[in-house]
């Protein structure tokens, strides 16, 4: 039995008490007589044992208004940098993840987290881990955070702890759950869930299904998540708007035209229809462009419809051997992701910037604007497709789906009258993750320039602005209105406007991708007690053996699959025209391999497969009546391209008094490199902080990565005298090798500052021509940042990591006249996050190392924010039918030294939330009514494109959830 006071923990997620008055028990759950705690494979291992446990229960959930997933997450005071929200323009993983949920314990990575369900192991991906959001909430019995190292017992990728999903499966009955939460600007969000459970003797069944619906939250319906340029130079700003840049065009050789900087303005009807004017903010330099404000059309929700079912069986095959089966699945559909109306092109100056004087676009703008542009000149343009205009008045939109399925099955129990406990079971998970976005043909703007635009115009044959054949124009005197102010332009010219929209859809098309992700495990676990006796006991034993084979894809569709279409110009018109020379983009001296799109660079198909082999063993030593050891032993086998390692993990409980335990732990780990990290190549969009855009980044596999080792270790204290429970750990984290990924803007920082851009004084020398290999510059341009078109980055062994820090619990209960009482707080100090200098894959120093606790780290793409204090206090009252709880949730400050002098400083963050539940109709319906963020407190401003820190701080303020819930 787990031992009775540990069940008043507070659990990891805070402000909940597992001591439920009898009006609010949940009889349909049966008490489990003996259970097997996470951190430990020993039958009626207690929860209080040598290892730092949190328990969090289904009446805990409900304390707290029961929470989504991702508030769940975001509530842990152990957890840092996770995934949960829209972070698309965030180089830590959430780029692309929208939709997903991530437990990223200690800061040290979602992937380093290991989470089970049912205590077995779950599909993850090799970038964030598990996506816990395919599990329903409903069907959560109770979650048990270990918050140590535990690669000896579970597998190398339990480095910072593990998170186990316990279902209820013991419910008997039906229950309903009903709920809505309001939020100001947004039609809210809604859940809809059912379980129903039941059995006999033999047999019991439990099946639930879930329904979540999200609304959207638009980024313009929180008044601060827009700031001037001035007050956050990257707050969805881009130097490349429409209206953009105009750049006169100078001959530099006979038919061939150069881009004069120096002549360069902004579009004169900029502000008109809401742009900024200015230099740029980053580089100090004097050239003056017209900046886009891109996320005004971008969201902090998301429209989001998740359907979850889930379902096990367990049938008693003899008085002491059971067979346990339960399936998942789980669907995440956006159907309407929303994104910038256009995006920037890669390439500045390539061939589809050019405007030719005879283009009537340019002779109508020069017409309007008489003086601006030298008699006869054509012109460059730093825009993109349509900006303020919307598309066709309206963002852009993609989608994003999530398919998740698990089965999983085995036999368990005991033989030989209970002195040989067993597992054994397979499970089987997948999950498949598809995305769509839009973007604009390279080839087609290029047509469309030269007037040979249109679906239904043959560039070869046709007749430039004739018949089928359309003129696009990259002047603000083709766009008619701002989607976003409203504002028109007494300057736009109809007829220039009709054609621009009218060749819209045919510039773009949506490229998609999708990643599957696939687990097949075996387990067998047995233990039990050797005949040997120690003072305080006989000796328990486990043994296990795993073998789990991983598969991983990446299948591009055929459009953005660059070993089927790799280069941007394929028709023969393009070379005539002078927009490429060769159709051959490996040789061309104008074109690179990037694909047929101006932004979103192809990428490369990928499939890898490996099965890894691991055996453990694990003592429980009651050495005396006070003193217990647990001694742990994992062998595992990669194979030939990664190796094998022995970890080893010893944890000591020592009851020192009646009220006072110690603990403590010491444990190694290893970790082999993910199969994607040792091949292929995936690309993504980054925001390049030297150059002050966004820009592809190719992150390519690194066949010689070593894995990464680290040492855990924990020391601990829980006081229990009387009604009062309090603990103390202190626990530490030493990597070595640590599985990275090169930081992009480091590579180009370091670039400018060993002088090797054009005309540096390093050009020559090794360490430019090493970091050169890694920048892809437009083709024939100076080598300068400000021509940058994408950078490559590898895979590495990063260098040594140290983090330590402690978390504390306290709390107090008493029974009054007024009812039982809790007051309590709960947190976490992370004291450091040492790092060592950052290095590329050749060794080059390409970032100073330091001590990132308390800082953003928004421009470290290896690293996430890491908030160096946070906690709260809790109260929790009962009397009857009624239970409330109030909790304030504290975020402490933290640094960003990469921004701009105003928000180098991101302040401190302090929400109260408030739940009340009402036990009625005999106990049987439960009203459940909370208000998160009490005071409508706004997150702290940070210097990112959303204006404040997604990873940390919530952006929705004040939230009101109702909630029913019906039992039969």
């Amino acid at each position: 039995m787990i031992r009775s006071r540990l069940r008043r923990a507070v659990a990891a997620c805070a402000a909940c008490s597992t001591a439920v008055p009898a009006a609010f028990a949940a009889p349909a759950d049966s008490t489990v007589e003996e259970v097997v705690v996470t951190g430990s494979f020993i039958r009626g291992t207690p929860q209080d044992a040598a290892l730092p446990v949190d328990v969090l229960s289904r009446a805990d959930l409900d304390d707290v208004g029961n929470p989504t997933i991702t508030e769940m997450v975001r509530n842990l005071n152990i957890a840092n940098g996770n995934i949960g929200e829209t972070n698309q323009f965030n180089a830590s993983g959430g780029q692309g993840n929208e939709g997903a949920a991530t437990i990223n314990l200690r800061g040290l990575g979602s992937s380093r987290t290991l989470v089970l369900i049912n205590g077995r192991r779950h599909v993850a991906t090799p970038s964030i881990g598990v996506d816990i959001s395919a599990v329903p909430s409903i069907a959560i019995g109770r979650i048990e955070v270990l918050k140590d190292g535990a690669a000896a017992l579970y597998g190398s990728d339990a480095i910072a702890g593990v998170t186990n999903f316990i279902t209820r499966d013991n419910f008997e009955g039906v229950e309903l759950r009903a709920s809505g939460q309001y939020l100001e600007e947004s039609d809210g969000e809604y859940q809809l869930g059912a379980i129903f459970g039941g059995g006999n003797e033999r047999l019991r069944a439990m099946g639930a299904i879930e329904y979540d619906r999200r609304s959207k939250l638009t980024i313009p319906d929180r008044d601060w998540a827009i700031q001037p340029l001035a007050a956050n130079p990257q707050g969805g700003y881009s130097s490349i708007g429409q209206p953009g840049t105009v750049i006169p065009a100078v001959e530099a050789a006979p038919g061939v035209f150069a881009p004069n900087l120096a002549g360069s303005f902004a579009d004169p009807e900029c502000t008109t229809v809401g742009g900024t004017v200015a230099g740029n903010p980053f580089t100090g330099g004097a050239t003056t462009s017209c900046f886009f404000q891109f996320t005004q059309y971008d969201n902090l929700i998301e429209e989001q419809d998740t359907y979850r079912a889930f379902g096990e069986l367990n049938y008693a095959l003899t008085e002491t051997v059971e067979l346990h089966a339960e399936a998942l699945y789980a669907r995440m559909d956006m159907p309407d992701w929303n994104t910038s109306p256009s995006y920037p092109p890669q390439s500045l100056f390539g061939p589809d910037r050019y405007v030719a004087p005879d283009h009537p676009g340019l002779q109508d703008f020069e017409a309007t604007y008489p003086g601006l542009l030298p008699d006869g000149a054509g012109v460059f343009t730093q825009t993109r497709m349509t900006g303020y205009g919307g598309f066709l008045g309206e963002p852009e939109d993609g989608t994003r789906e999530t398919d998740t399925a698990r089965i999983a099955a085995g036999l368990k129990g005991t033989l030989f009258d209970g002195e040989l406990g067993f597992d054994v079971a397979l499970s089987w998970s997948r999950r498949e993750r598809s995305t769509s976005g839009p973007d604009m043909y390279v080839e087609r703007m290029a047509f469309a320039l030269d007037g040979l635009g249109g679906p239904n115009c043959d560039p070869a044959t046709g007749a430039p602005g004739v018949g089928d054949c359309m003129y696009y124009t990259p002047f603000s005197n083709a766009t008619a209105v701002s989607a976003v102010t409203g504002a028109t332009n007494p300057n736009a010219n109809p007829d220039l406007v009709a054609m621009n929209e009218a060749l819209f859809p045919w510039l773009v098309d949506d490229l998609s991708t999708t990643i599957t992700d696939e687990l097949l495990v075996f387990d067998a676990t047995f233990d039990g007690q050797l005949p040997i006796e120690l003072a305080g006991g006989r000796v328990g034993w486990a043994f296990g053996l795993q073998a789990r084979d991983e598969e991983f894809t990446l299948d591009p569709s055929d459009l953005n699959d660059v070993t089927v279409n790799p280069c941007p110009f394929n028709d023969p018109a393009s070379v005539t025209l002078g927009n490429t020379d060769t159709l051959d983009c490996t040789t061309s001296t104008l074109t690179q391999d990037t694909g047929l799109f101006a932004f979103l660079a192809a990428t490369v198909p990928a499939g890898t497969q490996r099965t890894i082999y691991g055996a453990f063993a694990e003592l429980a030593l009651p050495l005396t009546e006070r003193l217990d050891a647990q001694l742990a032993l994992r062998f595992e086998d990669y194979g030939e391209t990664v190796g094998n390692t022995l970890d080893p993990k010893l944890a000591l409980r020592f009851q020192a008094t009646d009220s006072v335990v110690l603990r403590g732990s010491v444990s190694t780990t290893f970790r082999g490199p993910p199969q994607p990290f040792l091949e292929g190549r995936g690309t993504s969009l980054q925001f390049v902080g030297p150059a002050a855009a966004f820009k592809a980044v190719d992150t390519f596999g690194n066949p010689d990565l070593e894995p990464e080792t680290a040492v855990a270790s924990n020391l601990g204290i829980i006081f229990e005298p009387g009604n009062f429970y309090g603990s103390l750990d202190y626990w530490r984290f030493d990597f070595q090798d640590p599985l990275q990924v090169e930081d992009f803007n480091a590579i180009v920082s370091a670039f400018s500052a060993n002088g090797c851009t054009a005309g540096g004084a390093g050009v020559g020398t090794t360490v430019c021509d090493q970091l050169g290999e890694q920048i892809v510059f437009q083709p024939g341009a100076a080598e300068t940042v400000a021509n940058l078109q994408r950078v490559r980055i590898n895979y590495v062994n990063g260098g040594d990591i140290t983090t330590s820090g402690i978390d504390w619990l306290a709390q107090y209960d008493w029974e009054t006249t007024l009812g039982a009482l809790t007051l309590g707080t709960q947190g976490t100090h992370t004291i450091e996050y040492d790092v060592d200098d950052f290095r590329n894959i050749t060794g080059i120093v390409v970032g100073a190392g330091g001590d990132f606790a308390g800082n953003l780290n928004d421009n470290r793409n290896t690293l996430t924010p890491i908030v160096d204090l946070q906690g709260n206090v809790f109260g929790k009252w009962s009397r009857g039918r009624h239970r409330a709880t109030v909790t304030a949730r504290y975020w402490g400050e933290y640094e960003d030294e990469s921004a701009i002098a105003a928000l180098q400083t991101i302040d401190e963050m302090l929400t109260v939330d408030l739940t009340y539940n009402l036990a009625l109709v005999e106990n049987r319906l439960t009203l459940n009514l909370s208000v998160f963020n009490l005071f409508d407190e706004e997150p702290p401003r940070a210097q990112t494109d959303l204006n404040y820190d997604p990873y940390t701080h919530s952006a929705f303020g004040r939230m009101t959830k109702l909630g029913l819930i019906f039992q039969l």
